[in-house]
């Protein structure tokens, strides 16, 4: 029992953890014999604030999820040595006879780990290194956190001698004065054990020459939802300077969420001493393959080209879902139906793939209450009767320039026209695309993303409150695909 020698609380809360951190201590004869696949959580038991929460709260939910699906559990103190790709803890691992995967997501989202052991059993993650060229990283002990940096266009009052090219160069040069721990390499190949946030700057300037500069930083887990917002205001000639302002703010943001424990993206640097072990001598190599049987892969486990938009299930979230901004939220409704076609090119790249959805607004609206669906379809504001349907056809995706793959979110730009009312109108969308395996043991593709429109462009009446909230809806996506064998 010699290195995992840990103490825990009596607390109720606290026995769950405890029986599982025990489990290591058992001799192997001890233990379970369910060893065909295994769910490896690396810890750094009571060093912050960060790993007590996951211990008291996080962890205990894990064993039930790997309870579950029938996996074994294994709970390993990184400290004690581990592997030179577990360069943070929490971090979770499932491997069987096919490979070994990493996880990576928040601990917060159950149903996206139970997608990553589903997909992991038939489809280990790929080796091909994930690199990033002029990225700022920040190297903290075996971690790395990277932060790929857009500053937009000057929108508002055009500056004179106005040149973009010119103007993100400073910006990005003013931002880096900024950092104290990020720094620009030329080149870095990330792995799946890496973490990042994506900094946007977006800058606006008024006709009396204040700029208006708003700060924007998503996780890589989610690019719907941003886990900081601000805006910085200066004087045009001394953009520089705002700029430097928010790498700074940018950074010591990042800095505290991943020390907050509330936080889905705090996570503990593994310490750069950390002994370095491979698998087997930690006691995990690769299980066996399954005796007396064989866990057949699925005939296609390859991502797919063609997809067709399949039914939400009862427990899943609406396709669609959409709501005006605070104070006026209490107006909401969803989609219930709708359909679509998603077709990638060989290569899998987001880049040049194709798109639509289209919805029936005579009968897939509703806002829960018969009175108000009855209003919405009505000539004061859809008008069903003259225009059925509304769309969305995709014409650019922005990507990241990698191709699908299990086990990764892609995040991209969506680009299209939105049809209202025989209206349409050019549509922008922050999107994330992740390839899993369904339960039936078929390919599915998620895509997540969030958009906003404004009703006076389609002669909608809005909402009854202050402006601009009013004459905004938002738009919250959660579609699920499924494999089309021949495209139309």
């Amino acid at each position: 029992m010699d290195g995992y020698a840990i103490k825990f609380s009596t607390r109720p809360g606290l026995l769950m953890t405890a029986i599982l951190f025990i489990s290591l201590l058992l001799p192997e004869n001890a233990r379970s014999a369910s060893e065909t696949e295994q769910l490896i959580v690396f810890v750094q038991p009571n060093v912050s604030p960060v790993s007590k929460m996951f211990q008291q709260r996080r962890l205990p939910l894990i064993e039930k999820l790997s309870q579950t699906l029938g996996v074994d559990l294994r709970v390993v103190d990184a400290g004690k040595g581990s592997p030179s790709t577990v360069r943070i803890t929490p971090l979770i691992v499932y491997q069987n006879h096919r490979g070994r995967s990493i996880y990576q997501g928040r601990t917060t989202t159950s149903e996206r780990m139970r997608n990553f052991i589903r997909t992991s059993r038939f489809v280990p993650q790929g080796k091909t290194p994930n690199r990033r060229e002029n990225i700022p990283i920040w190297q903290e002990g075996r971690s790395r956190i990277w932060a790929p940096l857009k500053v937009a266009a000057v929108t508002g009052t055009s500056p004179k001698d106005y040149n973009h090219d010119v103007f993100v160069a400073q910006a990005l040069e003013n931002i880096e004065k900024g950092f104290e721990k990020f720094r620009v390499q030329k080149s870095m190949d990330l792995g799946r054990a890496d973490r990042g946030f994506y900094m946007d700057f977006n800058p606006w300037l008024s006709k009396d020459g204040t700029l208006y500069l708003s700060l924007v930083l998503f996780s890589q887990f989610d690019c719907k939802v941003p886990v900081f917002q601000k805006k910085l205001i200066g004087p045009w000639q001394e953009y520089r300077h705002l700029f430097q302002r928010a790498g700074a703010l940018m950074e010591n943001t990042v800095v505290r969420i991943i020390k907050d424990p509330d936080s889905g993206d705090s996570f503990v640097p593994v310490g750069e001493n950390t002994p370095q072990k491979n698998w087997k001598s930690i006691g995990l190599p690769l299980p066996p393959a399954p005796k007396g049987k064989t866990a057949a892969l699925n005939a296609s486990v390859e991502i797919p080209q063609h997809w067709i938009l399949a039914t939400s299930g009862p427990d899943d979230p609406p396709m669609i879902q959409f709501r005006f901004p605070a104070p006026l939220d209490n107006y909401a409704g969803e989609v219930k139906s709708a359909k679509g076609e998603f077709f990638l090119a060989k290569n899998l790249k987001l880049d040049s793939a194709e798109g639509f959805i289209e919805i029936d607004t005579r009968t897939a609206i509703t806002m829960g209450d018969p009175l108000l669906d009855e209003a919405i379809q009505g000539s004061m504001l859809l008008s069903t009767k003259n225009f059925p349907t509304a769309r969305f056809d995709v014409e650019k995706i922005t990507g990241d320039g990698f191709p699908l793959a299990y086990g990764r979110l892609s995040p991209a730009a969506v680009n299209g026209i939105f049809s209202l009312k025989g209206k349409k109108t050019a549509l922008s969308a922050k999107m994330e695309f992740e390839p899993v395996i369904g339960e039936d043991g078929k390919p599915r593709l998620l895509i997540r993303g969030v958009f906003k429109i404004d009703l006076r462009v389609f002669n909608i009446e809005g909402a009854d409150g202050p402006a601009p909230a009013r004459h905004t809806l938002i738009f919250d996506l959660n579609f699920i695909l499924k494999e089309r064998l021949t495209r139309a």
